[in-house]
């Protein structure tokens, strides 16, 4: 991508992102490139950085920590390395080691993800680990990036040596200092070093009582720094071995140089590599400071924003935040321009956004062309485009003497020369800086060849005429920043399709002019531009009113979705509980059939055994005739069972039924039945036992229809179960736990048996007992309902539970 001027990245915003990008740099290398960072050449170029961005910015999001270590710059140690016989000095030999190690991990990193990364392993492919260099290397140096003292036996040798000698020679040298203390020579009580050799501060009249060699004097002259000849040999011990340590130092890193020197065919890639992988988790790091996501790119010049964000905002204001107070957030810009929209001509009020918008769009495509991920929503398109023109700002030019319009002029003139498909062109107040009449004609003008040209344009102008040109013209579109009507403060919130108005006036006379002035200018102003102002006012006052009500509809939106979701967890939990029911019921009668069978067979043993007396055989038809009734009573039943737990058609959700009085309902998801008694508009009346409120409609969920207010307990043919099971639990007097510890047992024994229904005296009281009762009772399975007693049995102070 081209740009022109020079100035319009930075007029567009893109130095504070390079700066941005610059801090997450860890090498010198990339952060000088990122600094100048430059779009791509070609279109192929930028969707191959786009995609190891986005992969990047994904490893970083949600993978294991990329090992990323130190990028230290190697270009000046790799040239110092590179000739023959060279000896590098350590520190070049320590910073290769550290980056040898960042090699190793990075590559195995993503050697790790070719399936998952296939465009960073690409980048990560010339990475070539070098583990005995490496490991040479460790063996050679400290963590403190001091050599080790058994770099090599000698060294270790001649160090070990060196400690010996050097206590010595203290010792030898704290001797002759006690010694000058107690004659009164010493100028002080401890010795010191000059020269690298140990010394006494002697008083300067004293320095002949002591034989030895003066190294120094002090600035007044009054004492002189002298190593006593007794010390004279230690000392030069001492410096031999020093001596001895330099030249096997140098011997060493002559030896890893050498090595160094080896690996450079493979070095000179690795480091190269390891530079465009810290380019790249710069701008992936960039992308999570900014929010930012992948979008498509083609070649066709589309650009569809959506929702986004003019990145330089983005990160100014997170930088001007201050702890504990709220982020300041860009108000987002959905815009699109393709082959059938190429120019969009914006207008509306002084600092409403109107620029801001056509940088956003300038901005994104300049970061698109360079690699970034865009602040902006899923479903955004940007282009790659092979030029960026840009004439915004006032351009003024003293050194040429060119006024604002003439400069204005000049790079009209460079755009209309190379714009045309593949081309961006953003310009700034329209129109402006001359004749208005004569400055709108010209820039309709350049608008309707930059149109036919198939350029992309976006112009910002507050010029009337333009506006009845975007309106007529088939490829070029108004476009509007809101104002609200009622402040007259601008929202920065852009309306597609609409000339906006300048509200010049309105402002005005916010700001204090007087009325009869503003009269006389709307005179002035003529009426059909009066017209067209309160046209455009009236569009966006009711455009802003659509606006609240489509808020208002999605948020009725949402909470359908719940309540849909809410219906659809009950429905299946609804469906499992039938299932497990059908299912034992299946297993019940398989049970049945096969007690019949060991029945008939009992009884014709019986009959054999008994040799087919007559009294033997009349008594055991009889038990085979009451036993084929009670098999029948008994399977007859769990058909029925059967048959109600299978599935039936679907139907409408009671939740969402109309209320009716006498409904049964829930209270804000409540589990506790209750029963509409009246309905007033948007508000009900609804009852608990005693207890009786009002709440509004929408608060309650319809569960069912009108509930039977009580039971008649019916004895059933079921068999010798059915006629013996309890029918009636007294838990009056008791806690809630140890009622509802007794509850299972007793309707575990009533539907097995083949009981409807079964009573639960509580009693009335405060009515805790039997509220936590019919709560646990809403939650099983084989409960089809449940209510008060007959009114002359007891009421509320009994619950009649209906069973499968």
């Amino acid at each position: 991508m081209l740009l022109f001027p020079e100035s319009a990245a930075a007029q567009l915003g893109f130095d504070a992102v390079r700066q941005r990008l610059a801090h997450h740099a860890l090498g010198a290398e990339a952060h000088e490139r990122l600094a100048r960072l430059g779009p791509f050449r070609s279109l192929d170029d930028a969707q191959t950085g786009l995609a190891r961005v986005a992969e990047l910015a994904d490893a970083l999001r949600f993978d294991d920590p990329v090992p990323f270590g130190p990028v230290l710059d190697l270009r000046e140690p790799m040239r110092r390395i590179a000739p023959e016989d060279a000896v590098a000095p350590a520190d070049d030999l320590v910073a290769l080691r550290r980056v040898l190690a960042s090699v190793r991990k990075l590559r195995a990193y993503f050697d790790g993800r070719t399936a998952k990364y296939p465009n960073l392993a690409d980048v990560a492919a010339p990475l070539t680990p070098a583990p005995e260099l490496e490991r040479a290397l460790d063996r050679m140096f400290g963590e403190d990036g001091q050599m080790r003292d058994d770099a090599s036996p000698e060294l270790e040798r001649i160090r070990r040596q060196i400690v010996r000698v050097a206590q010595h020679l203290r010792d030898a040298v704290l001797d002759e200092m006690r010694r000058a203390v107690q004659n009164g020579y010493a100028a002080d009580e401890q010795p010191t070093i000059r020269g690298g050799r140990f010394v006494l501060p002697i008083r300067a009249e004293a320095k002949r009582k002591i034989p030895g060699f003066v190294h120094d004097t002090s600035a007044t002259g009054q004492t002189v720094y002298l190593e006593p000849a007794s010390v004279l040999d230690l000392g030069n011990d001492v410096r031999e071995l020093e001596l001895a340590e330099h030249r096997e130092v140098e011997r060493i890193l002559k030896d890893a140089t050498a090595a160094a020197r080896a690996h450079l065919p493979t070095l000179r890639p690795s480091l190269r590599a390891l530079v465009a992988l810290d380019l790249l988790q710069a701008k992936a790091r960039l992308a999570l400071d900014l929010d930012a996501q992948p979008f498509e790119m083609g070649g066709d010049g589309v650009i569809h924003l959506v929702k986004a964000r003019h990145a330089a905002l983005v990160l100014r204001f997170a930088a001007e935040q201050l702890p504990g107070t709220p982020p300041r957030e860009v108000v987002p810009l959905s815009i699109a321009l393709d082959d059938d929209a190429r120019t969009l001509v914006i207008t509306g009020p002084n600092a409403g956004g109107k620029s801001v918008a056509m940088k956003t769009v300038g901005l994104c495509a300049l970061m698109a062309a360079c690699g970034l991920l865009l602040p902006a929503a899923p479903g955004t398109r940007v282009d790659f485009f092979d030029r960026l023109y840009a004439d915004i700002g006032d351009a003024q030019s003293l050194d040429d003497d060119l006024s604002t319009f003439s400069s204005h002029v000049a790079r009209l003139r460079q755009v209309l020369k190379g714009a045309g498909p593949g081309t961006l062109v953003l310009l700034d107040e329209a129109g402006t800086g001359t004749d208005p009449a004569e400055g709108g004609a010209l820039a309709q003008a350049v608008l309707e060849r930059l149109t036919d040209a198939g350029a992309r344009t976006i112009a910002t102008t507050h010029i009337g005429a333009l506006k009845a040109f975007a309106h007529d013209h088939p490829h070029v579109r108004n476009g509007a920043m809101r104002f609200d009507t009622d402040t007259l403060a601008p929202t920065y919130r852009f309306d597609p399709d609409v000339p906006g108005a300048s509200y010049a006036l309105e402002v005005a006379a916010r700001g204090g002019l007087d009325a009869r002035l503003l009269d006389r200018a709307r005179d002035l102003a003529g009426t059909q531009s009066a017209a067209l102002s309160d046209l455009i006012l009236d569009f966006q006052t009711k455009a802003q009113t659509l606006d609240e009500r489509l808020a208002e509809a999605a948020q009725q939106h949402k909470v359908a979705e719940a309540a849909r979701h809410d219906f659809e967890q009950r429905r299946d939990q609804m469906r499992r509980q039938r299932d497990s029911l059908r299912a034992e019921a299946l297993a019940e009668a398989d049970r049945i059939v096969k007690e019949a069978n060991a029945a008939v067979e009992r009884t014709i043993r019986e009959i054999k055994e008994a040799q087919a007396a007559p009294e033997a055989t009349k008594a055991a038809r009889e038990a085979l005739a009451d036993a084929r009734q009670t098999i029948e009573h008994r399977k007859g039943k769990t058909e029925r069972r059967v048959k109600r737990s299978a599935p039936r058609p679907p139907s409408t959700p009671a939740a969402l039924v109309p209320l009716s009085v006498g409904d049964q309902v829930m209270l804000d998801g409540g589990a506790t039945p209750m029963e509409v008694l009246e309905i007033r508009g948007t508000k009900a009346t609804v009852a608990s036992g005693i207890v009786k409120m009002t709440v509004e409609t929408s608060r309650l969920r319809r569960v069912g229809g009108r509930a039977a207010q009580a039971f008649e307990v019916r004895q059933t043919g079921g068999g010798l179960g059915a006629l013996t099971a309890q029918t009636n639990l007294n838990v009056i007097g008791k806690r809630l736990d140890e009622a509802l510890a007794a509850l299972p047992r007793f309707l575990d024994a009533a539907a097995t048996s083949g009981v409807e229904s079964v009573e639960i005296v509580h009693g009335k009281g405060t009515g805790a007992l039997r509220k936590g009762i019919r709560d646990w009772l809403t939650e099983q399975p084989y409960v089809v309902g449940f209510g008060d007693g007959p009114v002359d049995g007891g009421g509320a102070g009994i619950t009649v539970v209906a069973l499968r």
